[in-house]
């Protein structure tokens, strides 16, 4: 189940901002230090910055370069969920799946 999820839309480009309202802090420990680290379907690690601003958590830093390496396109959604089920690596606590053409 995702923790953080949005259809990407041409706002997007240059960081993700997400909209709540939030019944609770999703990623606890990125708030208080400023970055999300995470990892694709790949494997590869990313480390975003994050920032809380009211009702918006909003992934900047490297959102840019991992929307381009993952090709993904407005009408995608990237969803962000614990890092506890599939194997994908131990390397971050959470994550990061684009799904193709916001379809569940």
């Amino acid at each position: 189940m995702a923790l953080l999820s949005k259809v990407v839309g041409r706002s997007d480009s240059r960081q993700l901002t997400v909209e709540g309202p939030f019944s609770f802090e999703p990623f606890p420990n990125a708030a208080a230090s400023g970055y999300l680290e995470v990892v694709d379907e790949c494997n590869s690690p990313w480390k975003f910055k994050y920032k809380v601003s009211g009702n918006k958590r909003i992934l900047s830093g490297q959102w840019d370069v991992f929307r381009r390496s993952n090709k993904v396109q407005d009408g995608d959604q990237v969803a962000i969920r614990n890092n506890d089920v599939d194997g994908w690596g131990p390397q971050a606590d959470y994550v990061i799946e684009v799904i193709r053409g916001g379809s569940n």
